[in-house]
């Protein structure tokens, strides 16, 4: 008999997003795993870029589905024309940016994710929010932070140092700036100090926190890019003698442009002798804490009273992921702690977890990312990744090596830690000309799928710039990319090689 409701009329029938066939979904799943696995190991086969064919264009401009296709057919749309399109940062040679590639054994843990589709809020009692902050934990350990301080996964160094830097705001405006807010009539306004070599993501995270570019002092830097601390004593001087308060220092743990590393122990003393807070923007180059042999050139990072960095750079876990550690955890969650009634804690059930992770940042919904970096530390085991990181170190060393030995390249910058910047020179040819001719080489090398490095300009002249973070990489492929960059110039130039 059919089920009514009061007024007589037949009851609407219920459906869910559930596929009414579980076995269909169950052969389309072991489909799609072997698909990726198969797309994985045979990486080194294709391109490392190349770009979309109007044929897999075609798919973009398709209106809004009314009804559904099926998951099936769908997926077969994204294998044949999204699938073989990426950036290409998990090919042995990309070394874009800072392109972190990633490792195969999170791709379960990518499905696991998906599957709980856990809200990370921290006060609920979960296993998400013990591997969080079991996470959080090691990664003071690895990187020998204090136990005590507080910490927050985000999605990426930007958001990182966003967070770090309001705390740093709020802890030295010297008044209440959540009640008064920065307008606070009558304070001076307040100082950060960072490189001209820094991060643009420190830009912005200024101007967000309503301090304005006037409050952002760019120092000069040395010839090894790395910030001048004699220019820095005098702009923290003069800017206390106009009647400003300076604030905070940001140090460069592993420069965007060349992966300088700046003086960490010096500025740590400037910013305790000053009273100063100070922020280390280590996006890539924490990790270098991992191997032995480079554990020191990160010396320091320990002092840092905020330090922001990446996990889906130099630690290979798949994208997104970032973290904030701060050592004033008071300081921390007062910045951010609002808690409304609809999320608190209570002594038992399901909101009975440790802590609100809300209260020290801003995001209150966050996914389970915290699994794909548990289950690679737990996998591999952290002295694997050291030697991993050792590795990318010694491969920079090498490829250092290739352009200083060839009478063709010009090596642009010192090669500190995982980045080579260089370029092609031809004799005969001005600056604007080698500008012109190395940019042709970069775009020729992508366009040809061969190799994908990025670009900067270092003291006027553009860069090749190598930034290896890749655990897929090789001595060889840097034998290809010099081999390649050459012969591309050489026949751009129309340059015969010499026998």
């Amino acid at each position: 008999m059919d089920r009514t409701t009061p007024n007589d009329t037949p009851e609407p029938i219920e459906r869910s997003l559930d596929p009414e066939n579980w076995d269909e979904l169950r052969v389309l799943g072991h489909r799609v795993l072997d698909d990726m696995i198969d797309y994985l190991q045979t990486i080194r086969d294709r391109p490392v870029w190349q770009p979309l064919p109007e044929s897999a264009k075609r798919l973009f401009s398709l209106p809004l589905p009314v009804g559904g296709s099926g998951a099936s057919e769908v997926y077969d749309r994204i294998r044949d024309d999204i699938l073989p399109y990426p950036t290409g940062n998990i090919h042995p040679r990309f070394w874009s940016w800072v392109g972190g590639t990633g490792t195969p054994t999170q791709l379960i843990a990518d499905m696991v994710i998906s599957t709980m589709n856990a809200t990370g809020l921290g006060f609920d009692e979960v296993a998400s929010t013990h591997v969080e902050l079991q996470l959080l934990n090691w990664l003071k350990e690895m990187l020998g932070y204090p136990a005590e301080a507080s910490g927050l996964l985000l999605s990426g160094g930007s958001m990182a140092n966003l967070v770090g830097l309001a705390v740093a705001r709020n802890r030295m405006a010297g008044f209440d700036i959540r009640q008064q807010g920065i307008s606070a009539g009558g304070e001076p306004r307040m100082i950060f100090y960072a490189s001209s070599e820094t991060h643009s993501s420190v830009r912005k995270a200024i101007e967000l926190l309503g301090l304005g570019n006037e409050s952002l002092r760019t120092v000069p830097v040395l010839d090894d890019f790395t910030i001048d601390a004699t220019a820095l004593r005098e702009a923290i001087k003069s800017d206390r003698q106009h009647g400003f308060r300076p604030a905070c220092i940001i140090a460069n743990i592993g420069t965007v442009n060349t992966g300088a590393i700046d003086p960490l122990p010096l500025l740590a003393d400037i910013a305790s002798a000053e009273r100063l807070w100070l922020h280390a923007d280590a996006a890539f180059g924490a990790f270098a804490r991992l191997s032995p042999q480079s554990a020191a050139l990160v010396d320091g990072l320990e002092r840092a009273d905020s330090l922001a960095f990446d996990l889906h750079k130099w630690l290979y876990v798949q994208y997104d992921c970032g973290c904030v550690l701060v050592k004033d955890s008071k300081a921390h969650r007062n910045t951010f702690s609002v808690l409304p009634s609809y999320i608190r804690s209570l002594d038992r059930g399901v909101a009975s977890g440790p802590l609100n992770f809300s209260e020290y940042g801003v995001q209150l919904s966050r996914s389970f990312k915290a699994l794909r970096a548990w289950m690679g530390l737990k996998s591999e085991g952290v002295q694997r990744y050291a030697e991993q990181i050792e590795q990318n170190i010694r491969q920079a060393q090498y490829l250092d090596q290739l352009v200083m030995q060839h009478p063709e390249l010009e090596l642009l910058a010192p090669t500190a830690l995982n980045i080579v910047n260089f370029r092609y020179v031809a004799k005969g040819l001005d600056t604007q000309a080698l500008d012109e001719l190395n940019a042709e080489i970069l775009m020729t090398l992508q366009e040809r799928g061969i190799a994908a490095p990025s670009s900067t300009v270092l003291n006027g002249k553009f860069s090749l710039r190598v930034a290896i973070c890749n655990h897929r990489s090789r001595r060889e492929d840097f034998d290809i990319l010099v081999e390649n960059v050459v012969a591309i110039a050489r026949e751009l130039t129309g340059k015969v090689a010499s026998r």
